[in-house]
């Protein structure tokens, strides 16, 4: 066996092992979810006009998603080549969670703010450990990451439902969420395991994801504070 096959197994090994165990728990809502992507609110806008701030509601959100996407995407590429511009590629996407945060503050307040944006800069940080522990074949740190990356995605969910209960519900938020870690593992799996071709098509489902979920939310907002968007 050459040094280059061995070199690869472990993370071949824990590649498969990161699909596995979080593929379950994302099949849990991933049905209702892609029933809301089919059915959701960008059909239900397409039969009325929007208002500019609701464009520009939307615009921005959809900006905001596509940023972390493609951070996202960034610092997985930095993290498993061990890139020199590992560490500033996350502070852009780290800066990225707190914009999201940002976004919500006019309409939740400050603590609604700082809670969704600590929630997803532990997610990002979560993930970081996921693809280290991946990488380094250590499947204690894997099993432990992935359990609390889990974790963190319910803990987003329950912050977003917390603040609009009606058009954010709990479930349907754990769903999205859990479609998003999915999707976000598919993409680090395949370049871990250098699929190429993989790694661009969940690179490409995970777009279409974004944009929908940005949708879920801007829809949200519109739909409980409609007086600001007229």
């Amino acid at each position: 066996m050459s040094k280059t096959t061995r070199a690869t197994r472990p993370i071949l090994i824990f590649a498969a092992a990161l699909i596995a165990v979080l593929g379950a728990f994302a099949a849990l809502g991933a049905s209702k979810g892609e029933a809301a992507h089919n059915h959701g609110p960008r059909h239900q806008h397409a039969a009325r006009a929007l208002t500019q701030k609701q464009v520009a509601l939307r615009e921005d959100m959809r900006r905001l998603w596509e940023d972390h996407i493609t951070w996202t995407r960034l610092a997985i590429i930095s993290l498993t080549t061990d890139s020199p511009d590992t560490e500033a590629t996350v502070g852009r996407l780290l800066k990225n969670q707190s914009d999201i945060g940002n976004a919500v503050k006019p309409f939740y307040g400050r603590k609604a703010d700082n809670e969704l944006t600590n929630q997803l800069r532990r997610h990002i940080l979560i993930a970081a450990e996921v693809i280290a522990a991946a990488k380094a074949g250590d499947s204690a740190k894997l099993a432990d990451a992935q359990a609390r990356w889990a974790k963190n995605g319910d803990d987003i969910a329950a912050v977003l439902a917390s603040v609009n209960p009606r058009y954010w519900k709990l479930g349907a938020m754990k769903a999205e969420l859990r479609i998003h870690l999915k999707l976000t593992t598919d993409e680090a799996v395949a370049r871990l395991k250098g699929d190429w071709s993989g790694d661009v098509a969940a690179y490409e489902k995970i777009h279409t994801h974004a944009l929908h979920l940005s949708d879920v939310l801007s829809d949200g907002l519109m739909k409980q504070f409609p007086r600001r968007f007229r």
